[in-house]
This record gives structure tokens, C-alpha cells and sequence, in this order.
């Protein structure tokens, strides 16, 4: 890249006080980073118009010039296959015509004239720029199919020729580039390279606002950027500051200290609130005290057993934890009691901050945010439930399982999702190491959370509810490196944008939230799911399953129905049901019941597995555990008169499970099953949860199963 010369054209726009660059311009600023177009020249008379398409040799395009126009089609200010002098004298009046016409405040600054483009393949590329993740590089179909398809991908930039390639792979349209109907392939090399420059470009200069490559021609051989526009931030773009300063790693120190504390105290808790915060440690294992001023509540917080105190400053020791639960207006004096005593870390309860939009809660959010950035103290929220470590008896919610430490971490901005992990989580094997509710997240960051916990050696997986992101690189980065030893699983909420915004570019109509989110998720190697039961199957899978290395799966189902079902479903969800190889049909062929059942893929099993038969269920596994045709075994259990006999017959349903669950320790392959509970829903519920005691994976429908196997699969091929 031209360093020199993409400087001096920015520049020179922003000494004219121009936000736009011209399509001139925007062309000069990709040919100094080596990529090719259809270079214009000005023209500011229709005689000099015609000369210099003489010149430049027919046919040609006029384009008008104006720093007002943005969307040049829609003032009536492009012509198109002009093959004479005549021709383009007429298009030069035409278009300053339809300028005055259209766009009477406009400046006429004349028309661009180029040769026009031989035709290709229309694909887009660009620029756009989010406030939290900085420069995002968009690529999809081009043409009039942006507007009507909206195939794009995006991903943080810069990119390598890695990410190019996958970004062109993700597109619908892919099959275009690589040839349909007899036409040649097109030169997806050469486009990957123009994403890789723009790429370059985007990460040198974070002032570019947009830019809209539309379309660029893709060939056989090569590409020609056919028509640019280049918009200006209003400044240039600052890097990011991180909250944690020079004090991030005293800080850091500080967080973990008051996730495993030796004393907590609790400030402010009332009978009012049903003293949430004191019952809730009721299973610490460190010291646990009282600060309470109000003498109405100090008899109550006695009975339970706890000492307290009137000051912060008496009480003994040093505090890792201070958990506060007092109004607003009070806090930035509790949070100047917590830096005076040494307190390690602090959690506000409290909320009434940004999260109202008042003018007092945002002004007291400032004061926290600046007292505690000051300071190395580790200021979880506000507006938080905290946090959770269930192996130290820190609990957030009273009655949350405690005991032993798990191995899924999981960070929410939501408190109520914290709560209902701790209590949902072990029905579908999740067993929790650590969590936090952050809340507002004033100075510790989801970030910060994320790299605490993905270090942590006793995680598997970390899960993430997320509404809102601050310094969007450095949370990037913190993912790239957490998902490079551990699945990252990300609920983003509030992705939908009301209402719609005007846009200088396609580049940016196209980056909704949405879109760059997942944008950013796929970049930092992380999964995204949309709901709280993905988000749970997720995590279950990850923390009981085997690496999922393939798509083909075995189908063990219970009836024909249910197995036409089942294979649609995994199907549906990009699975593949492969034809088993020709030993494991012989081996079938020697016992499997096929009056009622199949033992093609997927297998019609219930006529050779109830009743005295049902010893031919192991068989029929350990069969499809040795297949190389298959990658992962799923079996559905429990339906209809099974489950049925399940009721009285409960001691028939441990020993199956107890007989799965050897299997899973065995295998090879990733296993899990599919107990949907039909009429039948108090019955096999019981039995869903004697499997997942036995540590199997257990899916409550054919749908969540095979959605979340296929993300499994994605995230293992990836890594």
C-alpha cells in the first residue's frame, strides 16, 4: 500500500472540509493500495466530455460529479454504453439537466468519464465502521443484488487470505464465483486479494467512515473495481481506551480474590428484601459479616448468626468481597468507605444508573466510574446479582447449588439469566465452576470476566449473555485467545435495530448489529446461539461431549416415523445420514427385527430392543461405534409404550441408562441421546434426569439436537 498517497488524499479532503471523497478520488485511494479500476476522468464541458472518451475509446460511462450527490442513479446522473462524441455530448447536457432538476441545491462539478467495464460477475466489497469494533470489511453479491438478496459477509479487519476465503465460502452466492452452467470459474483469488488490501487499508486508516466498492467486476481472470464511494469519519478515529488502565493487572488480581473470598460483608441488606444477600451466603465458607446502620435491622441480621458492624472500618481482617444492596445516592459514599479500607473487590446490587437514562443515575454511574478507575479495586456492575463460585459457597441468589466446582463459566449482563443458570444448569448436566452477573459494567468489562475465567484450568467452556460491548477490540482479541484453548458460547441480546437510518453506502445499510456481531463472533472463533435453550444445549454439549470432528451421524430412533423425522431434522441442520458400510449391515442382518424396523440409516430400532431384547441396544451401538462412515451416534429413547412402562417399571430404566452411560465412557465418538418427553412429559423428565446423573447428554427434541450437534461440529472443525 501507497502510504504516502492514501494520506494525501484523505487529507486533502479534510483541508476542503469535505466528508465524501469523489469517485476520482475514491479510485486514486484503491490504486495506491494496488487494487485495479476503471480510473475516471473530469470532465466539466460536454466537448472536453467527448475528447477525453475519444481517448479513453468507446463505449464509456459519464457519472456526475457533485459533493452533494451521493447516490448518483438517483438524480438521473449516469449513462451508460455511450459508443459516440454525439452520444456523450448529449448524456454531459442530459445529466447537468436532470441535476438542476432533481437536486436543485446541488453543485454541478461536471461528470467523470471511464471506459465501460466488460462484464463479469458483480460482487461488493467495502467498508464500514462500528463504534465498538472499529473498521468492518463487508463482501457479497453485488449489483442490484445487494438490495434485493443481501447475501454480505462481514469481519473485523484486517483479514488474511484465510478469512478472505471463508468470507467468499459463507456467501449463498458462492456457487456463482466457482462456475454455473457451463460459465468459467471466476478469479476468487483475485477478489480474496482485493479484501485482503481493503483489509489493509480499513486497519491504517480508522477515519475512513465507509467505502462501497459497487460493483466490482470479478473475472476469469482478475477484478475491476467498476465504481467507488469513500465517506470520512468527522475525526480521525482514536484507539481504544481501555478502563483497566496501568492498574489492569492489580486489578485483575483483585477480581479473582473476590471470586474465591475468605471474608465477605454485606452492606445494606434489609428484611425488606428478605435479606437476599446475607441468606445467600449461607453456605460461605469464609468469614461473613454485616454493615447496617438502620437499628431496626440489626436484631434480625443478630438471630441469623451474623456480627455486624456500623462501619466498614470495623470490621477484622482484610474484605476480598463487599456485596451492596443501598440506594442509589449512597453508593459513590460506600464505594469511598470499600477504596479507604482495602477492600479487594465490590458488587453493587444497586441500580438506578445509565440503565434509566436519567440525568442524576448517569451522573452517579460517572462518579463510581471514575473513583474506582483511580483505584485497583474490582467494581463488579452496578445494577448486578454478582458473583458465583459455587466451590467457595459464593452465591448470588439464596438456595443456588453449591459444593464442588464445575466446569462451565458463565458471564450474563443479565441477572435474572445468571440466577436461572444456577438453578437450570445441572438439570441439563451443566455443572457450574464460576459466574458472574456484571451488570452495567462500568470498569470491569466482559472482557475482563472472559479472561479470567477462560484461564481458569478447571474450565471447559465458557457461556455468555451479552448486551453490550464497550472496547470492542480488546474484546476481540480476549476471545481469540480464549477460543483457542476453550469453546466460547455467545447469546448476544438486542441485535434488532428499530427503525431505519440513512446510510451513505450499502457497506453501512448492511451492517446492522446484527450482522456485525456475527461478524464478530465468527472472527474470534467463538459460537453464537439466539435463545437461552441453544445457549444451554450448547454448554451441556460442550462440557459432556467428544470433539464432534465430522457431519455424518448414526440415527438410532424408535419408530418409522420418528425416523424419517429424525433424518429431515439432521439433515435440515446441514448433518449428513450416510448409508452404513457393508460389515455393519452383515452384523445386522444376524439378529436386527426388520418386520416393523430397519436397520438402514437412520435405524428403526424399538421391534429388536424391547423387551427381552433389549441387550441388542449396546449391540446395536458398539455396531455403529465401529462404522468409519460415522463421525457422532445419536439414539432416541423413551418414546411412546416405552416411556409408558418406564412408570412402573423404574429400576428396567437405570439399568438401560447405566448401560448407556458405560457405552459413552467407551466409545470413540461423540454420543448423546434424544428423551423428548410426548404425553408422557412427568415420566420421562424423571428419566432425562437419571441419564444426565450419568454424565450423557441428553436433548429434549430432534430440532435442539441436531442444531446443536451441527454447532459442535462447526466449532471443532474450525479448531
Amino acid at each position: 500500500m501507497d502510504t504516502a498517497s492514501t494520506d494525501r488524499i484523505i487529507e486533502a479532503a479534510r483541508t476542503q472540509g469535505r466528508a465524501a471523497l469523489s469517485e476520482i478520488e475514491s479510485k486514486a485511494l484503491l490504486e495506491a493500495c494496488g487494487i485495479p479500476t476503471t480510473m475516471p476522468r473530469q470532465a466539466t464541458s460536454a466537448a472536453q466530455a467527448a475528447a477525453i472518451a475519444k481517448q479513453i475509446g468507446f463505449p464509456v460511462v459519464l457519472k456526475v460529479l457533485s459533493a452533494e450527490v451521493t447516490h448518483k442513479s438517483d438524480v438521473g446522473g449516469v449513462v451508460l454504453g455511450l459508443t459516440s462524441g454525439a452520444q456523450v455530448e448529449n448524456a454531459f447536457k442530459q445529466i447537468r439537466k436532470n441535476l438542476g432538476e432533481k437536486a436543485p441545491g446541488a453543485r454541478f462539478e461536471g461528470v467523470a468519464v471511464q471506459a465501460m467495464a466488460r462484464p463479469g460477475i458483480e460482487m461488493l466489497a467495502g467498508i464500514s465502521y462500528d463504534p465498538a469494533f472499529g473498521s468492518m470489511l463487508v463482501a457479497g453479491l453485488g449489483g442490484v443484488l445487494v438490495e434485493v438478496l443481501k447475501d454480505v459477509v462481514m469481519r473485523p479487519a484486517p483479514i488474511d487470505a484465510k478469512s478472505g476465503r471463508e468470507m467468499v465460502e459463507e456467501l449463498k452466492g458462492a456457487a456463482l464465483l466457482r462456475g454455473v452452467r457451463g460459465a468459467p470459474p471466476a478469479d476468487i483469488e483475485a477478489f480474496v486479494d482485493l479484501l485482503v488490501k481493503l483489509g489493509r487499508l480499513a486497519a491504517a486508516r480508522s477515519d475512513i467512515r465507509e467505502m462501497d466498492l459497487n460493483p466490482v467486476m470479478v473475472y476469469p481472470q482478475g477484478v475491476m473495481a467498476v465504481d467507488a464511494r469513500v465517506a470520512l469519519n468527522d475525526a480521525p478515529a482514536g484507539g481504544a481506551n481501555p478502563a483497566n488502565g496501568d492498574r489492569a493487572v492489580a486489578r485483575r488480581r483483585n477480581l479473582e480474590q473476590a471470586m474465591s473470598p475468605n471474608t465477605i460483608v454485606v452492606i445494606g441488606d434489609k428484611k425488606a428484601g428478605g435479606y437476599i444477600w446475607l441468606r445467600a451466603q449461607s453456605n460461605f465458607k469464609g468469614k461473613l459479616y454485616s454493615v447496617q446502620i438502620d437499628p431496626k435491622e440489626i436484631p434480625n441480621i443478630e438471630q441469623m448468626g451474623i456480627t455486624n458492624y456500623l462501619n466498614l472500618s470495623e470490621v477484622p481482617g482484610p474484605i476480598d468481597l463487599a456485596i451492596t444492596a443501598v440506594p442509589r445516592q449512597v453508593a459513590p459514599l460506600i464505594l469511598k468507605n470499600c477504596l479507604e479500607t482495602g477492600v479487594r473487590g465490590v458488587q453493587f446490587f444497586t441500580s438506578g444508573f445509565s440503565e434509566t437514562g436519567e440525568e442524576l443515575g448517569i451522573k452517579l454511574e460517572r462518579q463510581l466510574k471514575a473513583m474506582a478507575e483511580e483505584s485497583e479495586i474490582a467494581l463488579v456492575g452496578p445494577n448486578c446479582m454478582g458473583l458465583y463460585n459455587p466451590a467457595a459457597g459464593v452465591c448470588n441468589f439464596p438456595g443456588q447449588p453449591t459444593g464442588e466446582a464445575g466446569d462451565v463459566c458463565f458471564i450474563s449482563q443479565s441477572g435474572t439469566h445468571m440466577v436461572n443458570m444456577a438453578f437450570q444448569g445441572p438439570a441439563r448436566g451443566i455443572k457450574i465452576n464460576k459466574g458472574a452477573s456484571i451488570g452495567n459494567a462500568i470498569v470491569l468489562n466482559p472482557a475482563d470476566y472472559l479472561e479470567m475465567m477462560a484461564d481458569d484450568p478447571g474450565t471447559r467452556v465458557v457461556g455468555m449473555y451479552i448486551e453490550g460491548i464497550r472496547d470492542g477490540q480488546r474484546f476481540l482479541d480476549v476471545l481469540r485467545r480464549a477460543t483457542a484453548r476453550i469453546p466460547v458460547v455467545i447469546w448476544k441480546g438486542g441485535v434488532t435495530e428499530a427503525g431505519a437510518r440513512a446510510t451513505f453506502s450499502h457497506t453501512a445499510s448492511l451492517a446492522t448489529p446484527a450482522a456485525v456481531w456475527k461478524a464478530v463472533v465468527r472472527a474470534g472463533g467463538a459460537v453464537e446461539v439466539r435463545s437461552w435453550d441453544a445457549l444451554l444445549d450448547a454448554l451441556a454439549m460442550f462440557s459432556r461431549s467428544l470433539p464432534i470432528r465430522g457431519r455424518r451421524v448414526g440415527l438410532v430412533a424408535m419408530t418409522g416415523g420418528q425416523s424419517v423425522f429424525i433424518t429431515d431434522t439432521f439433515a435440515g441442520a446441514g448433518m449428513e445420514v450416510p448409508a452404513l458400510s457393508q460389515a455393519s449391515y452383515d452384523e445386522f442382518k444376524t439378529f436386527f427385527n426388520t418386520i416393523g424396523g430397519s436397520y438402514r440409516n437412520p435405524l428403526d430400532a424399538a421391534g429388536t430392543i424391547m423387551g427381552p431384547q433389549e441387550g441388542n441396544l449396546v449391540r446395536i451401538l458398539n455396531i455403529l461405534d465401529r462404522d468409519p462412515v460415522l463421525d457422532l451416534i445419536v439414539l432416541e429413547i423413551g418414546t411412546g409404550t416405552a416411556a409408558a412402562r418406564w412408570a412402573s417399571h423404574e429400576a428396567d430404566v437405570a439399568s438401560m441408562l447405566d448401560k448407556l452411560a458405560e457405552f459413552n465412557k467407551r466409545t470413540t465418538k461423540p454420543f448423546s441421546l434424544i428423551m423428548h418427553h410426548a404425553h408422557l412429559e412427568d415420566i420421562v423428565a424423571r428419566a432425562r434426569k437419571m441419564a444426565v446423573e450419568r454424565g450423557l447428554l441428553v436433548f429434549e427434541s430432534f430440532e435442539r439436537a441436531a442444531q446443536t450437534l451441527s454447532l459442535g461440529a462447526d466449532y471443532w472443525t474450525r479448531h
